[in-house]
């Protein structure tokens, strides 16, 4: 518990291998960076110091990075929010484990910047290229195979789990393969924390808002809209298959919520992919539209540091004209720096509804 009388602060915790640095590195912190993001991009912590006494240079830096070669140093952080609210009360938000990636140091002035990620370079996952062939296997049978080799855990909550009599991983990481059999499947990947996650978007753009974002109401600092044409104009998308067994074909259709056949603009999107059913290629043909058509409508927005807000959440905006509606957060980057100062910047998309 904090002092209510306290200005509101943050600060964060920072552990090297299981040793707290914390109070060694105050001194020379700048800032400190935490990355979570939604999908197919490790999240990161980076943590920036000065070092005009060159003591990280010289001595510090060496050490770690001697330690670290060859079975990488992990690195945990966790943010502190004290008496934000006059409250006395304290929040956490614990960024979990990563794994020392980089060290770059530059100047004048010198400085020090550390990165870690969430998916470790030390581990086979992410480094190792394979050829090898996967037969009789569902997409939840690879992804747990390949996360308990690489000493993770799979979460499979995707309720997409395409069967596959062979696939092919010719040279190439387990993590590339992994990523591109999501896609195909209109499944989203996260890797966080030892932890490799597959979901479907649509389970998340569905629950409820976390935060309402009303034009003017002083709940954020600085804020951004943006539209993109590109690969967003698909009003439908078609998912094929010629079964070369029995002859038989099978295709499914999905349309766009506001979808008219009238319309000579329209554009579809074309699939060819092997499916069991007209009900699985309609249900591949609508997952593959919402991945085609996602970021049509981006926002972004930076708040006084608020550690509930967290990638695969949603924000609602209201009064922002043609922006107005849901969005689910896409990245939420945590920063606090040297004198207490925390903020909280996210991008977001606009929810599809209708598909």
């Amino acid at each position: 518990m904090s002092d209510k009388n306290m200005a509101r602060r943050a600060r964060v915790e920072i552990t090297f291998d299981g040793v707290d640095i914390t109070a060694s590195m105050l001194p020379y912190l700048l800032s400190v960076s935490y990355t979570d993001n939604q999908e197919d991009t490790a999240d990161a912590l980076q943590l920036n110091f000065q070092d005009t006494s060159a003591i990280w240079l010289t001595d510090w830096l060496n050490q770690a990075v001697d330690a670290a070669a060859g079975r990488g140093m992990a690195i945990q952080g966790v943010i502190v929010r004290q008496n934000w609210n006059s409250d006395g009360k304290d929040d956490l938000l614990d960024t979990g484990t990563f794994e020392l990636e980089s060290v770059t140091c530059s100047g004048p002035p010198s400085t020090v910047a550390i990165k870690g990620t969430s998916l470790p370079f030390t581990s086979q996952i992410r480094q190792t290229k394979k050829t090898k062939a996967w037969e009789k296997y569902d997409l939840a049978g690879i992804a747990n195979e390949m996360a308990g080799a690489n000493g993770m855990v799979c979460m499979f909550l995707s309720a997409q789990n395409p069967f596959y009599d062979r696939v092919e991983q010719y040279d190439s990481s387990d993590i590339e393969l992994l990523s591109q059999l999501c896609h195909d499947a209109g499944c989203s990947l996260k890797a966080t924390d030892k932890m490799i996650v597959i979901f479907d978007q649509s389970d998340y753009e569905s629950k409820g808002a976390v935060k309402k974002v009303k034009r003017g109401d002083h709940s954020y600092t600085k804020w951004r809209l943006g539209t993109t044409t590109a690969d967003t104009q698909y009003t439908s998308c078609r998912v094929s298959y010629n079964d070369p067994a029995t002859g038989k074909s099978i295709e499914g259709i999905a349309y766009c919520e506001d979808y008219d056949s009238s319309k000579k603009s329209n554009q579809q999107l074309e699939v060819s992919q092997k499916v069991g059913s007209i009900g699985e290629a309609k249900e591949l043909a609508a997952k593959l539209l919402r991945l085609h058509n996602k970021f049509e409508r981006t926002v972004q927005f930076t708040f006084p540091g608020d550690p509930a807000l967290l990638a695969g959440l949603n924000i609602e905006l209201e009064d922002w004209g043609g922006w107005d509606g849901k969005y689910i957060i896409t990245q939420a980057k945590h920063t606090v720096n040297a004198s207490g100062g925390y903020t909280t910047t996210v991008n977001a998309r606009r929810v599809l509804e209708g598909y």
